[in-house]
């Protein structure tokens, strides 16, 4: 049997509650955008996709191994962006910033064990970031670019990174439904 599955660093409550108020000035503008649940806010190390269970022993390996020899480490979570740029969002999202690089060496990490499982490394530079909504359609677009925040009023809290997670996402039509399978403290 397959499960849909990712890797994660989760969110404390704080920081998805500034950013739960902050969706909601944002649906307010009426633009065509599938938000991100507040409950489901996380940022996305590596995502796998459909895996055999078999493979979770690995895969729980690669993650305990990624996480072995880092240490805990905080990120700076503000100022909003787009993929592929703010002039025509496709997905909008909230930076992740943080002062080392922790985030890439995990990300590295990662990448390279699951490619030995078969999985596709991913190609460019990893941009550490929490998806806030997909652009469905251009319906009302300049209405939500107008309603971006910018600068310091863009800054929703610094997250002590402690953990990286493993998360079986199960598609509905109501939206994902997550599930935490695995947790792995950074040491």
């Amino acid at each position: 049997m397959t499960i849909r599955v990712f890797i994660a660093i989760e969110i404390d409550s704080d920081i998805k509650n500034k950013l739960s108020e902050y969706l909601s000035k944002l649906k307010r503008t009426g633009a065509d955008v599938r938000w991100v649940a507040p409950e489901n806010i996380h940022l996305t190390l590596k995502f796998i996709g459909n895996i055999d269970e078999e493979v979770l022993t690995n895969l729980n390996q690669i993650i305990n191994d990624a996480a072995s020899g880092v240490r805990p480490f905080s990120i700076s979570i503000g100022n909003i962006g787009a993929f592929p740029g703010l002039k025509n969002p496709r997905v909008v999202y909230v930076y992740v910033q943080e002062r080392g690089n922790d985030l890439r060496r995990i990300h590295e990490k990662l990448d390279k064990g699951v490619e030995r499982l078969g999985i596709r490394k991913e190609s460019g530079k990893y941009v550490g970031h929490i998806t806030l909504g997909r652009v469905k359609s251009q319906r009302k677009i300049s209405k939500l670019k107008n309603a971006l925040c910018s600068g310091t009023d863009c800054f929703f809290g610094l997250e002590k990174v402690t953990s990286l997670s493993l998360i079986q996402s199960k598609l509905t039509p109501r939206g994902p439904i997550y599930t935490r399978l695995n947790n792995f403290i950074l040491n």
